[in-house]
C-alpha cells in the first residue's frame, strides 16, 4: 500500500472513531433522548453534567478520551517508530473533527475539547499539562468552561514554540486550536456581551 493511502486511511479511520460521539451514544443509545435538545444543546461532556449528572458524565468522558487516545495509537502502528509521528499528528486532528462533525449524528456532535484532551496528553504530556493546567485556572476563577476551553487551546501552539517543537506538530496544534476556537465562537460572542452561563450542575430526569 502506498504512504499516501496509509495516511489517508488513517485520518478517515480517525474520523469514523471520533464520529462515535460519546454524550449521543449513551443519550440516544441508552436514555433514549438527545442531548442536543436539553440545555446548551451541544452534545458534550459539560452539557451531559447539567443534564444527566455526574454518573453518565463519567462514562461518557472515559469514551471520548479514550478514542482520542487508541486513534493515535492505533495509526502509530501503521508505520516505522521513525516515520510515525506525522501519522499521528494527522490521526489526532481527524478523531477531534470527527467528534465535532460526527458522521453518524448528521455532524452536529460536541466540541472537542474532551478528546482534545486526550490526543494533546497522547501526543505531547508537557504542553498538554500546562493547558489543562490554564483550563481549570479559569473555569475554578471565572466559573466558565468556554473560557476556559479557548483559552486552554489558544495556549497549544505557542507551548509548542516555547517547548521546541516541530513545524508539523506547532501546525497540528494551532489546527486544534482554530477548529475548537470556531465552535465557540457563540459563547465568545456571549461572553463579550456578558450573557455566558456560569458554570453549574443542574441534575435533571430525561
Amino acid at each position: 500500500m502506498s504512504l499516501f493511502w496509509i495516511y489517508f486511511l488513517s485520518a478517515a479511520a480517525a474520523y469514523l472513531v471520533g464520529s462515535l460521539n460519546g454524550p449521543l451514544l449513551a443519550s440516544r443509545g441508552f436514555l433514549r433522548d438527545d442531548i442536543r435538545k436539553h440545555g446548551s444543546g451541544n452534545a458534550g461532556a459539560t452539557n451531559v453534567l447539567r443534564t444527566y449528572g455526574v454518573g453518565w458524565t463519567a462514562a461518557v468522558a472515559v469514551w471520548d478520551l479514550g478514542k482520542g487516545v487508541a486513534a493515535i495509537v492505533l495509526s502509530q502502528q501503521l508505520l516505522p517508530a521513525s516515520e510515525a509521528r506525522y501519522i499521528m499528528l494527522l490521526a489526532g486532528f481527524f478523531v477531534i473533527t470527527g467528534h465535532v462533525f460526527p458522521f453518524f449524528f448528521h455532524f452536529k456532535g460536541g466540541k472537542g475539547v474532551m478528546t482534545a484532551c486526550a490526543v494533546m496528553f497522547t501526543l505531547d504530556w508537557q504542553v498538554a499539562s500546562i493547558a489543562l493546567g490554564l483550563f481549570l485556572l479559569l473555569v475554578v476563577t471565572a466559573r466558565f468552561v468556554s473560557l476556559g476551553s479557548v483559552c486552554g487551546v489558544l495556549s497549544l501552539p505557542f507551548l509548542g514554540l516555547w517547548f521546541g517543537r516541530g513545524l508539523p506538530d506547532v501546525g497540528m496544534y494551532a489546527a486544534v486550536a482554530a477548529l475548537i476556537i470556531l465552535v465557540h465562537r457563540d459563547n465568545l460572542k456571549r461572553l463579550l456581551k456578558g450573557t455566558e452561563n456560569r458554570f453549574s450542575v443542574k441534575r435533571r430526569t430525561p
